[in-house]
């Protein structure tokens, strides 16, 4: 499930809990939330992070050739070669 975070659209009126913000665990398929489950004031959601993978080295061939892939290498005639 993922988290989404929230937070008071007015934070001088809030409970503690809503004026900081705060992270729930909720399934995609509910909506979002509207009020603080503990005050019932209004909340927004706030935008998420996202995390995308990081490469250290650019792969080599032998690196390719171990995953499963299929290399190939384009000749002067247009061809393409198995390596």
């Amino acid at each position: 499930m993922p988290t989404y975070s929230y937070i008071a659209e007015k934070p001088e009126e809030g409970c503690p809990s809503c004026r900081k913000g705060f992270d729930l665990r909720r399934p995609m398929t509910r909506p979002a939330l509207t009020h603080c489950p503990l005050c019932r004031r209004p909340v927004k959601k706030l935008p998420a992070g996202f995390n995308t993978p990081k490469v250290t080295k650019p792969l080599s061939i032998t690196d390719a050739k171990a995953a499963g892939f299929t290399i190939l290498e384009k000749r002067v005639d247009g061809n393409y070669e198995r390596l």
